[in-house]
């Protein structure tokens, strides 16, 4: 939560006594209890439950005069995450919105660190509008990163494993079997097709898909999760990864599975947990 001069931060417990949000009196108590906790009375506030956060941030917004917007339930476009990396939007609790009048919106915890705001607009490399917004809405935001599968990076990184290399990693592998798990980990994640699957498996967690199905078609592999009871496609991959991913789901998982069993138009599940 940024800083405000004494000034503003008075203006916003205004604010909030005359939107009705806590009585003048409990804010008394509260700055009282604040300053025995050595805690900020914004901080305080939101802690002891007294206001939501997101009616203290519209309070905010207001008498710093800037725009204010709920991110609490926002979907946003992966291709509109791409514009600032997840490194920075944590860094920096900043998260792209999408485009108005030329302009990249970008909500911001600390919407009037004018400093940020610069640096971020010459990161990205156009002029940007910041917009106020909450902790807890933007990290709900900085969360898609991870749930929004980036299907055609993926698939590039996939595709330059060569099938050989894939065969090589699973015979070594298969000689570490009497070797420490350490060992063998090291061995595992160091593959493009690993790590590929460790972004299928992240996204299924995160949003608590029961199963993964892997489905060969004739030019690709269909990567779909069960989420809710319906299962939805999140990504396709080259037809040239599936040995290897079969491979790799064997190896890490010690699933029974025989990849020259499975059909050309077959398809096979990984349960999730």
């Amino acid at each position: 939560m940024g800083v405000l001069s004494e000034d503003n931060q008075q203006s916003v417990k205004d604010e909030l006594v005359s939107a009705k949000l806590i009585s003048k009196e409990k804010l008394d108590e509260s700055e009282a209890k604040a300053r025995e906790e050595k805690k900020p009375i914004f901080q305080y506030l939101i802690d002891a439950g007294l206001v939501p956060d997101e009616d203290l941030k519209r309070m905010m917004a207001k008498v710093l005069n800037v725009p204010y917007v709920n991110l609490t339930t926002a979907q946003i476009p992966n291709d509109t995450l791409k514009l600032l990396s997840k490194e920075i939007a944590e860094r920096y609790m900043a998260v792209p919105l999408g485009e108005m009048k030329g302009r990249l919106v970008v909500a911001m915890l600390d919407a009037d660190n004018v400093q940020a705001a610069d640096f971020l607009s010459n990161k990205i490399g156009r002029p940007i509008s910041v917009y106020m917004a909450s902790e807890e809405g933007i990290k709900h935001v900085i969360s898609q990163y991870s749930s929004n599968l980036d299907a055609d990076s993926i698939s590039q990184v996939a595709a330059t494993q060569s099938q050989a290399d894939e065969a090589d990693a699973a015979a070594q592998l298969e000689k570490q079997k009497g070797e420490k798990k350490k060992e063998i980990k090291t061995i595992v994640e160091d593959s493009p097709i690993s790590k590929t699957l460790s972004a299928i498996l992240e996204y299924a967690v995160k949003n608590r898909a029961s199963d993964i199905h892997m489905e060969p078609i004739q030019t690709e592999l269909k990567i779909r999760a069960r989420v809710d009871g319906v299962l939805r496609e999140i990504m396709r991959l080259p037809k040239s990864t599936e040995p290897a991913m079969v491979s790799r789901i064997k190896i890490l998982s010690n699933l029974k599975i025989d990849e020259h069993r499975i059909p050309q138009d077959g398809q096979f599940a990984v349960q999730v947990g």
